[in-house]
């Protein structure tokens, strides 16, 4: 009898991530507490597939999903994190009468503004040098941060109208989004001048980033600042401009309009030759090699 119930608990659970993911357009999928998957996928990228599907990337997807499933539990509200391949996602954990039975991820999307942690893993840059799976990540969705916060906030609502009522999933009334605003932690004073600096460092990749300068803009110390920023970003400010940098020269190489120098130049690069070896640290291949691999699709 126990057992039908438990049953009976994961297959809505399983149908609530399957509804989720129809009416957002977010990936989703219940996993245990190690981060294996029960459910079926739904809604999941190309990317996100192929790396799933290859033994080698598979265990680094799986401890995103337990990490962002335990960072869930402890407050038992969503928080947006940052995968180790650069894609945002939250979870909700499922808990009926005093059991947790996993969680549902959702999300794996680009946003806009990285704004969110990035969950570290060992050999988390490994499917870097895979030209296939980069050129799949530049075809994955772009999220405005705004809407994912509401997705959060909405899943939040209907899991845990779920574990409160237990009602039949044609019963679960869908709140205005004021009234599902109160179910988000909301970031202390502090943080959104982190988020404000992130949103600042994105926007003007084209310029001088230095630490003071960013700090200055968010009226906190230098010192300060950089401590908060390495404690909750994971990585100190220098790396994480590097990498937007990264980022952003992999989006232009796409455009054969702009020429490796003026790349270079555009991210303030003083020598191009130093800047083909960042690259090539940051996505295992040159410049050159990266958009022939493009063009030649």
């Amino acid at each position: 009898m126990q057992l039908k119930i438990q049953n009976d608990y994961l297959h809505h659970f399983f149908s609530i991530a399957e509804l989720f993911s129809r009416a957002t357009g977010l990936a989703s999928v219940v996993v245990d507490i190690n981060g294996i998957p029960l459910s079926k996928y739904h809604n999941f990228n190309s990317f996100c597939t192929l790396m799933r599907a290859d033994e080698r990337y598979r265990v680094g997807c799986q401890k995103c999903d337990k990490y962002c499933a335990f960072e869930a539990l402890r407050q038992l509200k969503p928080r947006i994190l940052t995968c180790h391949a650069g894609l945002s996602l939250f979870s909700m954990p499922l808990i009926c009468e005093g059991q947790l039975y996993g969680s549902i991820i959702c999300g794996q999307v680009r946003v806009k503004y990285q704004e969110y942690k990035t969950i570290a893993i060992d050999n988390d840059n490994l499917w870097m040098g895979n030209i296939e799976l980069k050129e799949q990540w530049y075809q994955v969705a772009e999220a405005d941060n705004n809407s994912l916060v509401a997705s959060a906030n909405l899943l939040n609502f209907i899991v845990d109208n779920f574990e409160k009522e237990q009602p039949q999933l044609e019963e679960v009334v869908i709140p205005p989004v004021g009234h599902i605003q109160n179910y988000f932690t909301e970031p202390s004073r502090h943080e959104k001048k982190l988020l404000a600096a992130l949103r600042y460092i994105d926007e003007n990749l084209y310029g001088e980033l230095s630490l003071e300068s960013v700090a200055a803009h968010v009226c906190l110390s230098a010192n300060y600042f950089s401590r908060f920023f390495k404690k909750r970003q994971g990585v100190n400010f220098k790396t994480w401009v590097s990498q937007k940098k990264m980022q952003k020269a992999g989006e232009l190489l796409h455009d054969p309009v702009h020429s490796i120098d003026s790349i270079a130049r555009k991210l303030q690069y003083a020598q191009t030759s130093y800047f083909c070896r960042v690259f090539r640290a940051a996505h295992q291949t040159s410049p050159q090699s990266f958009r022939h691999a493009r063009l030649s699709q």
